[in-house]
């Protein structure tokens, strides 16, 4: 790996660095998730994070403990947003583990991560890494960060913490747990994806399903009547767009701010359309709190909304209206 090491932050090189990690990457983030599919999908993010940012690691000697760290971080984030905390027994663990030691081979795999939850990440991320990764000791201690003799320290532990018959499971389970030849190349195509350009491309009628766009840039883009379903567009910017006849429903807008929004003007290249247009909609929209400043509102109607605590130039709308009322009474 030294060699590779000195080289990685080539493609080539990083393509060694997967080789030799992959199945440390997949050993952590299973320590943490306790879910083999998850754990390679994070494997797989951790690496297309690590090439993207390979420049910023000042000694590649610490790649490994780098690209583990990484991968923990990506669990431990996944873990938190998915809300999915491993159930803690309301028995014992004993008296669970000869429950399920009656039950059906495909059951294994949840009797194994019951074992290893009972240990401390810390011991746990290291009993993973021995046998389900097949690294040695001293290559664990790298990776984590520790000494040798403490790693060595936490395989005893676990040993002895766990039955004869359940370590016998566990090593057994975790040995056949591989990320296979194929993640390398999988890797890779998911990075040509991210970093694909696409200039003077026709994508009429174009479908993308599951597909991650995060960080991408359209420009110059014909997208009349695209539609956009069941997308995460958090962050998202958008600039000198031509939005009209846009519909937006069920959004979630929280800290939106829109700026320069409205028909186009006279010498914009969209205005010879501009008659064509209808006025703006807001329908059931919630606006609480939202602050309109420097807007032309000529025209503008307000029905059937809550105006409770809305004021223009500091003046309340409840009392001009209220105002408005008496007098009309009169």
């Amino acid at each position: 790996m030294k060699q590779s090491t000195l080289e990685w932050q080539t493609e080539e090189g990083f393509r060694e660095v997967i080789n030799c990690y992959s199945n440390a990457l997949y050993a952590v983030s299973y320590s943490v998730l306790g879910d083999y599919h998850l754990a390679q999908d994070v494997a797989q993010e951790a690496f297309i994070k690590a090439y993207v940012k390979r420049h910023t690691l000042e000694d590649p000697e610490k790649v490994g403990s780098w690209l583990t760290s990484i991968a923990r971080n990506l669990s431990l984030d996944l873990k938190r947003k998915r809300k999915r905390m491993v159930q803690v027994m309301e028995r014992s663990f004993h008296e669970k583990t000869l429950q399920l030691f009656e039950k059906k081979e495909s059951e294994t795999s949840e009797l194994v991560w019951l074992a290893l939850y009972e240990l401390k990440e810390e011991i746990r991320t290291s009993v993973v890494l021995h046998y389900m990764g097949g690294y040695s000791m001293n290559e664990i201690a790298s990776m984590l960060a520790c000494s040798t003799s403490a790693v060595e320290s936490r395989i005893r532990r676990a040993r002895a913490k766990l039955k004869k018959e359940m370590n016998e499971m566990v090593e057994k389970n975790l040995k056949e747990q591989n990320v296979g030849e194929e993640f390398e190349r999988k890797v890779f195509k998911e990075l040509r994806l991210r970093s694909a350009l696409f200039d003077q491309v026709e994508l009429t009628n174009a479908n993308f399903m599951n597909s991650n766009l995060a960080q991408s840039i359209f420009s110059d883009a014909y997208m009349v009547e695209a539609t956009f379903k069941n997308m995460n567009m958090s962050g998202i910017s958008f600039r000198d767009i031509d939005l009209s006849d846009l519909k937006i429903e069920d959004a979630q807008m929280g800290g939106a701010v829109f700026r320069n929004i409205g028909l186009p003007p006279e010498d914009h290249l969209a205005a010879g359309r501009r008659e064509e247009h209808m006025p703006l909609l807001f329908d059931k929209c919630d606006l609480h709190g939202s602050t309109l400043t420097n807007c032309n509102l000529k025209g503008v109607k307000i029905e059937k909304s809550e105006v409770e605590g809305m004021t223009i130039d500091g003046i309340s709308v409840e009392e001009m209206l209220k105002v408005y009322k008496e007098k009309k009474s009169e």
